[in-house]
């Protein structure tokens, strides 16, 4: 696939974006249970990240069709940069609270619902329909190539600097990767005829219960988000209380899902059909066993292969369905469309999230990991009979 110039700036700033977005979460994991020493408190910054973010997600999808997607994110990176330099400051300064960490997760929890739909929805303006797979692939492979180097070196480095000057480095990538989506030449082709908001909600809606794969993809994705919501809260106390590891374990542990990630979105770029959904269902069942395996192992480079796989098999799945939506919706429908995919995960996710907040408390982590991968392996087996005769998607 031959990159044209808008393609290679949208590649450039999803690096430098996932590496700070990788850092940025990291750097509030790190802050809130070094402050409360409480998983629970874990999972409360995230639940406060992901309540506005979902009910953005359900304003905004509509007005992502209406805006430039280019200026759009734009802005939205502006913003994490200036929070990412808010929060160094005060830590400088000693006016730092936790307080201020859950103000922060409101403000980006309602920036990414704006941001991501954009993204995903700019990529067939500035690329042909036959190369979005390998588009997709290609950009995948890079967002989780930085996921990785994230919290790996984010892990490294807070042995050596503060955390102070961790954020001053993510609100500088926020900074690259604006640049580089100012260098984006976007056929946005703007609508003079504006309906009102509920009549192009209710478009969005219909558009997407119109392809029946894409909705059952879209649940089945969902229970996928619940277990990650899950693993949010309780990863970092699994990996240095369950399998008694030190903080740097943890960002190598992070690390993991998106190396089998890149992995998985390079052999889909190799793969010129998958075929059926056999292998769909495969993939999310594997996904499923991996929870399976974290909740017996007792071995930690056991772990970080079981979360390698993950990432493999859960990139062949993502990238099928992101191209599906991308080649069977039209372009003046995509915001709404893929805001509709994206409200399911921002409702999965923070109820994930919920679960493990409340439940860590008095069911261990390993009986966690056991019960969510039950019902992703069961989900998946459930989805695959209900869909394998159906002849719309073959």
């Amino acid at each position: 696939m031959k990159l044209n110039k808008s393609f290679r700036s949208i590649w450039l700033s999803s690096a430098t974006s996932e590496l700070g977005g990788a850092f940025f979460t990291f750097c509030n994991s790190i802050l809130i249970y070094k402050y409360t020493g409480s998983a629970t408190a874990l999972g409360l910054v995230w639940l406060i990240y992901y309540i506005p973010s979902f009910f953005m997600q359900l304003f905004i999808g509509p007005y992502i069709d209406r805006w430039s997607r280019k200026y759009t994110m734009i802005w939205c990176q502006l913003v994490r940069a200036i929070l990412a330099m808010v929060l160094a400051i005060t830590l400088f300064s000693e006016w730092f609270s936790v307080s201020l960490i859950y103000m922060v997760q409101v403000l980006v929890g309602l920036i990414m619902p704006i941001f991501t739909p954009a993204n995903q929805s700019i990529l067939p303006t500035i690329v042909e329909k036959e190369h979005l797979e390998k588009a997709n692939a290609s950009l995948e492979s890079v967002r989780q190539v930085m996921a990785v180097m994230g919290p790996i070196s984010a892990g490294v480095l807070v042995e050596y600097i503060e955390v102070n000057w961790l954020l001053i480095i993510i609100s500088i990538a926020f900074l690259l990767s604006t640049y580089n989506l100012a260098q984006i030449n976007e056929r946005h082709i703007k609508r003079e005829v504006r309906k009102p908001w509920i009549e192009e909600f209710k478009e969005g809606l219909n558009s997407y219960f119109e392809h029946p794969l894409i909705v059952w993809l879209g649940v089945f994705f969902g229970f996928v988000q619940f277990g990650v919501g899950v693993t949010i809260v309780t990863t970092l106390p699994y990996i240095t209380t369950v399998l008694e590891q030190p903080t740097v374990a943890y960002g190598f542990f992070m690390a993991g899902f998106p190396v089998g990630y890149t992995i998985g979105a390079l052999l889909s770029s190799k793969l010129k059909r998958l075929n059926g959904i056999g292998v769909l269902f495969s993939a999310l069942f594997i996904g499923g066993c991996t929870y399976l395996s974290l909740a017996f192992t007792p071995w930690y480079s056991l772990a970080l292969v079981t979360e390698a796989i993950a990432g493999i098999v859960i990139a062949v799945f993502n990238i099928y369905n992101i191209t599906l939506i991308q080649k069977r919706i039209p372009n003046q429908l995509m915001g709404k469309v893929t805001s509709v995919r994206l409200l399911i995960m921002r409702l999965m996710l923070p109820l994930g999230i919920l679960f493990a907040t409340i439940s860590v408390q008095f069911i261990a982590i390993r009986s966690l990991y056991l019960i969510i991968g039950a019902i992703i392996c069961v989900t998946s087996l459930t989805g695959y009979t209900f869909l394998k005769n159906r002849e719309e998607i073959k």
